[in-house]
């Protein structure tokens, strides 16, 4: 019984953990790389989408 306390009280010291280390990554800000990627990837999908050859090469 003290066993099943003890890992009880494990397991939710680890969700804790887990928890506080996804919700401080969660607010951290998209670094810069990864923005500049996404509008890359918007004007090109913008691109094709107002190409009237419809050719997707």
């Amino acid at each position: 019984m003290a066993n099943n306390r003890r890992t009880s009280k494990l397991d939710q010291q680890i969700d804790e953990n887990l928890r506080r280390v996804y919700s401080d990554a969660a607010r951290e800000p998209v670094p810069e790389r990864f923005t500049r990627l996404l509008e890359q990837l918007r004007r090109q999908t913008k691109e094709k989408q107002s190409d009237p050859s419809g050719d997707d090469s």
